[in-house]
């Protein structure tokens, strides 16, 4: 789970709410928690979906799809332990985003990060970790 949990990690900007929320009045926090629930339910494609677009034209949802390996987890608790504005690398450019430090804890234990929300269009949207971003890249699976 920390493995799977880490691709969240870092750069990772999401959409939060459970279900049907479009993502346009929920809270970074929200967001977060949803991004959380979709990977441990090993939801892939909604993933992608919230993925920022600029990363969206490096990875395509199939390459995404067919490298994430993700078959969910059993999610016991989230909680957030704090939120604040930080900025985080989007297409080589300094971002304003908001930054939620989530503990989250499965089966495999206890993992904290902090990832970073990013509202583009009025929605929110998640961004790959620097690692993966250049695996993807590079036409590998990160």
């Amino acid at each position: 789970m920390k493995r799977v949990f880490a691709l969240l990690v870092c750069g990772a900007v999401v959409t939060a709410g459970c279900g049907s929320s479009t993502g346009k009045s929920e809270s970074a926090d929200a967001f977060m928690r949803r991004i959380t629930i979709e990977f441990s339910r090993g939801q892939a494609g909604r993933l992608w979906d919230s993925l920022v677009p600029a990363e969206q034209r490096v990875v395509t949802k199939a390459r995404y799809l067919a490298c994430q390996k993700n078959g969910g987890f059993r999610l016991r608790s989230f909680k957030v332990l704090d939120t604040y504005g930080e900025g985080v690398e989007v297409e080589g450019k300094e971002t304003p985003s908001t930054a939620v430090t989530v503990q989250v804890t499965s089966d495999d234990g206890v993992t904290t990060a902090t990832m970073h929300a990013v509202k583009i269009g009025g929605r929110w949207h998640w961004v790959l970790q620097p690692a993966d971003l250049a695996a993807y890249t590079a036409g590998r699976c990160p």
